[in-house]
């Protein structure tokens, strides 16, 4: 169920996906790009704790998969207008600018649903765990959904 040239998915076909797991992989929380987020968010640049944005950037910079590939595994491509759902990050340790952090995750949650103007579309979510890999401690959760638009 990687091509969207097969047709929508199923819902059973969606749900199938709960518990696949992301490749994971590492971030670093650069320097100069803790020095860029901090001055575009408006928070002080320097400094050796990153700004918390970083959790989702590391998150989602290190899943092990391009968006696209993502997309694929429910049969969709961003031609096709997936949205950004809901999102929901817990900090347990801040992230150090030069941190190296590991990135795992799964999909936690898949449904169908129909709205009255939007026609039917899938919510799917998955969380992200983020590691440092200095000490291996758990300093960080993002959950977050994404919006299936389903065209017949």
């Amino acid at each position: 169920m990687s091509d969207s040239s097969l047709g929508t998915p199923s819902p059973e076909q969606v749900k199938a996906q709960i518990g696949r797991r992301f490749p994971g992989g590492t971030f670093t929380v650069e320097p100069w790009r803790a020095w860029l987020v901090a001055d575009v968010v408006l928070d002080e640049p320097g400094g050796e704790v990153a700004h918390p944005l970083f959790v989702w950037l590391a998150a989602t910079g290190a899943t092990g998969l391009t968006w696209d590939d993502l997309f694929g595994w429910f049969g969709a491509r961003a031609s096709d207008g997936p949205m950004f759902g809901e999102h929901e990050t817990t900090v347990h340790r801040p992230l150090r600018v030069g941190g190296v952090y590991q990135v795992s995750g799964e999909i936690t949650s898949a449904e169908r649903k129909v709205g009255r103007s939007a026609g039917p579309f899938d919510v799917v979510g998955y969380q992200l765990e983020l590691y440092d890999e200095a000490d291996g401690a758990h300093v960080a959760t993002c959950w977050n959904s994404i919006v299936f638009p389903r065209r017949s």
